[in-house]
C-alpha cells in the first residue's frame, strides 16, 4: 500500500489546503483536495483519495471519512472550513473516498435475514485496516472517527454501524437508502439491543420533498434508534423542508456537522445554569473529541453566583457545595480571595451576618486582605485606583509616571472648569492616545471607569474611552450606541459584543458631562451614572478575560472608529466603587495630587 502524489493546484478555501482537479473521467466534476491514490491490496486497485487539511493542524483532530468524495468533498470541505472558523467545529481532516465500483463497494448482500460477508466487508476493511491507518500516519488525527455519505453512502454509514461499531465514533446518514428492507431494518435493531461498546454520535436526515422509498426508510431508521434508546448513542434525525434527493445534502452535511460540534444544552439548574454557551461548548468537545482544541482561555464567572443559590436553598451544606463545585468547574468559576472578600461584605452590607460567617470559614484562600469591591457607605478614592490620568497638560498616568503614552494628533482643550489645557480635544479622524498595557489593570474581575466628556459630533459605536483585549478587539468601551442621539454606555466583548445602552438619553453636546460605570463582576451587574446620578443599570454583566492591552482615549479598537469631542481626567479601579464614590468622583474639583493611586491588589 502505498500513496502516489497527484497534480495539485493550490487555491485557498476557508482555512483549507485546497488544489482544483482535472477531470479523471466524464463522472469526476471539478473537486477541492489534495489528491493522493491509494493502491489498496484488500481491493486490489488503486483509489483516489481527496484529502482537505487545516491549514494549522491541531494535535489529535478528527478524521471524517466522506464517501462519494468527487461530489461532496467541495460542499463538506467548505462547511468543516466554515464551522471551524466560527468556533463551531473542531479543524479536522476530511478524506473524501473517490468510487470505481460504487455498486460493488456500498451495497451489503444477504445470506436469508443476515447480512452476508461481501464487497461492502471488503470496502469496509480498506477504511478501516488501510486508510486510516495511513492517514493517521501522516497526519496528527487522533482517535475520533466520522463516517459520512448520502443515500446509498448514507445507508453504508449505517452498515458499519451494524457490521463494525466500534470503528466510527460517529455516522452521518443522510436519504439512506434500504430503509423500506425489513431485513436492514432488523439487523439494525439487533445491534442497537447489544452494548454500545463507547459513546456514539448518529445524525440520519431527509429532504421533506424526497421520494416515498427514501423518506420513508429514513424514518424506520430513525424509528429504530428512537425505539432502543441508549444513554451511550446521542442520536438525532431532521427532515428538510423543501428538499429532494439530489439537493439535501448541501444542507444536511452542513447541519450534522454543526449538530456535531454544538454545545450541551443550556442547565436549568445547579452551577451549570450560568455556564456561557462557549463554556458548554468546551464541556461538550473535551468530551466527545477528547480536547477543546484551544489554548485560549474563556471568561470565567464569578464563583459568588452558585454560591448565593446555594445560600438560598441549603446553607448548612455550604462547604460540601464548595468542595464539589471546584472539583467539577474549576475551570468555569474565578475561586480566588478577592471574589470571596466581595461577597462577604456584599453579604455583610445586606445584613446577612450568618452567610458571611459560612464564606469566611471556607477553606482554601490567602490570608491577605485583597482590596474588594465597596458595598458600604464609606468613601476611599484611592483604595484600587489603578490609571489616573488627568489630562492636564500632559498625558501622564499618575498610577504609571513612567509608562510613556502614544499621542495621535490629540491637542490640548480647556478642561471642564474651563481652564485652558485641562483636557484633550478628539476629531473623530483618527486622533486618540494610546496607554500602555500594565499589569494593574489586568483583570477578569470588577473594575470602575470614569471621564469628564464633551461631545462635538455624536457618533454611532465611537467611544470616549476602552481597553483592548489581549488578542482583538476591547475588552470595554464607554461610548456612544448605534443611535448616539438617544443611546450611549458601555460594550464589552468575551467571546462576544454585549452592549449596554442608556436608552432615551443622549449626551447633550458641546456641554461637558461626568461618566462612570461600574463593572461589578462578583454580583454580575453594571452601573452608569451621568453626573454622579445612576442613570441605568443591567444584571448578568457578560465576564471577560484579564488582559494587559492598552488603555485608548478616543478610540475604540472594534471598528476603527473615533470619538469627536473633549475628554478630561480619566480613571480605572480595580474594584465596584459605590454610588457614593462616583457621586464623590462628579463632584471633585479638578486637581492631579487631589488622590493618590491605590493598590492594585
Amino acid at each position: 500500500m502505498r500513496f502516489i502524489s497527484g497534480r495539485r493546484v493550490f487555491l485557498a478555501l476557508f482555512f483549507l489546503h485546497v488544489a482544483v482537479l482535472p477531470a479523471l473521467t466524464q463522472d469526476f466534476p471539478l473537486t477541492f483536495g489534495k489528491h493522493e491514490t491509494l493502491e489498496s491490496k484488500i481491493l486490489g486497485e488503486k483509489r483516489d483519495i481527496l484529502v482537505s487539511v487545516p491549514a494549522h493542524p491541531v494535535q489529535g483532530m478528527p478524521l471524517l471519512i466522506l464517501l462519494d468524495g468527487e461530489w461532496n468533498q467541495r460542499n463538506v470541505s467548505a462547511a468543516v472550513g466554515h464551522l471551524t472558523a466560527n468556533g463551531r467545529l473542531p479543524p479536522m481532516l476530511v478524506a473524501g473516498v473517490v468510487n470505481t465500483d460504487r455498486g460493488r463497494d456500498l451495497m451489503p448482500t444477504f445470506e436469508g435475514d443476515k447480512f452476508a460477508a461481501g464487497p461492502s466487508d471488503r470496502f469496509l476493511s480498506f477504511l478501516a485496516d488501510e486508510l486510516i491507518p495511513k492517514l493517521t500516519a501522516e497526519y496528527p488525527i487522533g482517535k475520533y472517527r466520522i463516517l459520512a455519505g448520502h443515500s446509498n453512502a448514507g445507508m453504508f454509514s449505517l452498515y458499519a454501524f451494524i457490521r463494525r461499531p466500534e470503528l466510527f465514533q460517529a455516522n452521518i446518514a443522510l436519504s439512506p437508502s434500504f430503509g423500506l428492507d425489513d431485513r436492514f431494518v432488523a439487523q439494525l435493531a439487533g445491534t442497537l439491543a447489544k452494548p454500545v461498546p463507547a459513546p456514539r454520535f448518529v445524525f440520519i436526515g431527509a429532504g421533506g420533498d424526497e421520494e416515498a422509498d427514501i423518506s420513508v426508510g429514513a424514518m424506520r431508521f430513525a424509528k429504530s434508534f428512537e425505539g432502543a434508546p441508549s444513554a451511550e448513542i446521542e442520536f438525532h434525525y431532521e427532515v428538510f423542508p423543501g428538499e429532494t434527493h439530489g439537493s439535501v445534502g448541501y444542507r444536511a452535511f452542513y447541519r450534522a456537522l454543526e449538530v456535531l460540534g454544538q454545545a450541551d444544552a443550556a442547565s436549568h439548574e445547579g452551577p451549570a445554569r450560568y455556564l456561557s454557551e462557549a463554556q458548554r461548548r468546551r464541556h461538550t468537545w473535551i468530551r466527545r473529541f477528547g480536547s477543546p482544541f484551544s489554548d485560549e482561555p474563556l471568561p470565567l464567572l464569578s464563583v459568588a453566583r452558585p454560591v448565593l443559590d446555594e445560600l438560598a436553598t441549603n446553607p448548612s451544606s455550604l462547604a460540601t457545595f464548595w468542595d464539589r463545585l471546584r472539583a467539577e468547574h474549576a475551570d468555569d468559576f474565578r475561586f480566588d480571595a478577592v471574589e470571596r472578600q466581595n461577597l462577604i461584605q456584599a453579604l455583610e452590607a445586606r445584613g446577612r451576618k450568618e452567610d458571611a460567617s459560612r464564606l469566611k470559614a471556607l477553606p482554601g484562600f490567602e490570608a491577605r486582605d485583597p482590596v474588594g469591591n465597596n458595598y458600604g457607605s464609606g468613601v476611599d478614592l484611592s483604595s484600587g485606583l489603578v490609571a489616573y490620568i488627568p489630562l492636564e497638560g500632559s498625558t501622564v498616568d499618575l498610577c504609571h509616571p513612567d509608562a510613556k503614552a502614544a499621542v495621535h494628533g490629540a491637542v490640548l482643550a480647556p478642561g471642564h472648569d474651563g481652564r485652558e489645557g485641562k483636557a484633550y480635544r478628539f476629531n473623530g479622524h483618527g486622533t486618540f492616545i494610546e496607554f500602555p498595557g500594565n499589569p494593574d489593570r489586568s483583570t477578569a474581575g470588577s473594575i470602575s471607569v470614569s471621564a469628564w466628556v464633551r461631545v462635538h459630533n455624536p457618533a454611532a459605536y465611537s467611544a470616549w474611552v476602552s481597553q483592548v483585549r489581549s488578542t482583538w478587539g476591547s475588552q470595554w468601551r464607554l461610548g456612544s450606541g448605534p443611535n448616539p442621539a438617544m443611546q450611549w454606555g458601555a460594550t464589552t466583548l468575551a467571546t462576544r459584543w454585549t452592549d449596554y445602552w442608556v436608552n432615551g438619553e443622549g449626551l447633550p453636546v458641546d456641554r461637558w458631562v461626568h461618566t462612570a460605570a461600574v463593572f461589578d463582576q462578583t454580583m454580575g451587574e453594571l452601573r452608569i451614572y451621568l453626573n454622579g446620578r445612576e442613570v441605568q443599570s443591567f444584571s448578568g454583566l457578560a465576564p471577560w478575560c484579564a488582559s494587559q492591552g492598552p488603555l485608548l482615549i478616543g478610540a475604540q479598537r472594534d471598528d476603527g472608529l473615533f470619538f469627536d469631542g473633549d475628554v478630561g481626567e480619566v480613571r480605572v479601579y480595580r474594584r465596584a466603587l459605590n454610588a457614593a464614590e462616583v457621586g464623590a468622583l462628579s463632584k471633585a474639583a479638578s486637581n492631579s495630587g487631589a488622590q493618590r493611586c491605590g493598590s492594585a491588589h
